[in-house]
């Protein structure tokens, strides 16, 4: 049955890919890209790369052994399904699903702008259950918006659940496009989110987090020291933060920066 099952999403993924091949050669960074994560993750992590088209791993960053207690080359696309939690397996095909209509109905220029946020318990080779928050985000598509291989980075939160309750699929927009938090299942429109943030107040939350001093904001805004500190304390308000290490992390998790 599982089988028959892990077929489905392979059509699925198949779907999202637009049927492309997937033979188109890797080139990207992740050097720089585990220094982002290392900086802004708040657990245990570890990050993959996903050629969709052919559904198999390209990568496997080696910290799956610290969370999962599995070696990189025994994680597999397979390896998520088979290992998840019989009472989530049904909760990941339908949003795997909505992923895919999702991105299909993007146009070709903003399937890069989107993560792809929601989790799950995943068992690891002890046999005990982890919940693991799951973000994806395109970093290869073709002219047609085609994905053809995505960043997924996969963090221990076991620690921050305080009930056995999975959290809702979210979109959450890159480059001032819009987040859709916790997608019903059955939601085919989708509705433009409320933002949080007033389009100055979000510059000024990536530079504040950039390390940024309030002068420096200013220069770089062309806007005044009082200015800034008026955002600051309008940005740590709306957050409902008391400290910029809570605000860094707050942010990562909802999708802020």
């Amino acid at each position: 049955m599982e089988l028959i099952k892990f077929n489905q999403m392979r059509k699925t993924w198949h779907q999202i890919a637009r049927y492309h091949s997937g033979d188109v050669a890797t080139n990207f960074e992740l050097e720089v890209y585990k220094k982002m994560l290392d900086i802004f993750q708040f657990g245990q992590y570890y990050f993959y790369i996903v050629n969709i088209a052919k559904v198999e791993m390209e990568y496997v960053n080696e910290n799956v052994a610290k969370v999962l207690g599995i070696s990189p080359e025994d994680f597999s696309v397979e390896y998520i399904f088979e290992n998840l939690h019989p009472e989530d397996k049904t909760r990941f095909a339908i949003y795997e699903q909505k992923v895919t209509e999702f991105f299909n109905q993007l146009p070709p220029e903003k399937v890069l702008k989107y993560k792809v946020s929601y989790d799950y318990r995943l068992r690891c080779k002890d046999g005990s259950y982890k919940w693991i928050l799951m973000q994806t985000t395109t970093i290869q598509t073709d002219e047609n918006g085609a994905v053809i291989r995505v960043l997924g980075v996969q963090t221990d939160i076991s620690h921050l659940k305080t009930e056995n309750k999975g959290s809702g699929l979210s979109f959450l927009g890159l480059d001032g496009e819009p987040s859709f938090y916790n997608v019903a299942v059955g939601q085919t429109v989708f509705l433009r989110s409320e933002e949080l943030f007033s389009k100055r107040e979000k510059e000024v939350l990536k530079l504040v987090l950039s390390g940024k001093s309030s002068a420096q904001i200013a220069e770089m805004l062309n806007i005044s020291v009082h200015t800034v500190k008026t955002h600051r304390k309008k940005i740590l308000s709306k957050s409902n933060c008391s400290s910029l290490a809570e605000l860094g992390s707050k942010s990562v998790i909802e999708g802020w920066v």
